[in-house]
């Protein structure tokens, strides 16, 4: 019975975090493919820890596996820089040709960011978590968490302005 029940709790947490633990790993990784992969493995590392899952931390919790599985994939495959192609959306995933083009952008800007800054700013911005879950999430101060969101902004509107100043000239 207590199989049972763990298994459809499991079932919740997949439900309600999954499409949020992917679309932050799509913002860190700019790879639809590595996002799943590593999607994937953040739910396997959930399911088997002996750690229970608090419901008021879960999605925080999930985050932090997923960016410890980033960190990880990038210090396996160090000084692999991923290409554009790696930016591809598949074409059912993003409706026009300018919101493809939007969201590679963004993929690409993202990319383009320091990785400390990039997860809180994914975090606190597009998953609307609050500065002190982030800050418990990445194991730093909130007052660091709203630094680096704030100098992520900073960088993004920079490389906007950029990309935006060479396609009117």
């Amino acid at each position: 019975m207590r199989a049972n029940t763990e298994t459809n709790e499991f079932e919740r947490l997949y439900t309600a975090y999954s499409a949020d633990v992917f679309r932050f790993l799509l913002y860190l990784t700019g790879n639809w493919e590595l996002a799943q992969d590593l999607a994937s493995e953040t739910f396997v590392r959930a399911w088997t820890t002996d750690v229970p899952i608090r419901t008021e931390t879960a999605k925080a919790y999930l985050f932090t596996i997923a960016r410890n599985l980033y960190t990880a994939h990038l210090r396996a495959f160090r000084g692999e820089v991923p290409d554009d192609s790696d930016l591809s959306i598949p074409a059912a995933q993003a409706s026009g040709l300018e919101a493809r083009d939007e969201l590679a952008h963004t993929l690409r800007d993202l990319n383009r960011i320091a990785e400390g800054d990039r997860a809180a700013f994914v975090m606190a911005v597009f998953e609307e978590l609050g500065y002190e879950e982030v800050a418990r999430a990445l194991g730093i101060t909130a007052g660091a968490v709203k630094a680096r969101v704030f100098r992520a902004r900073l960088r993004l509107t920079e490389l906007r302005q950029q990309r935006e100043s060479r396609s009117s000239k």
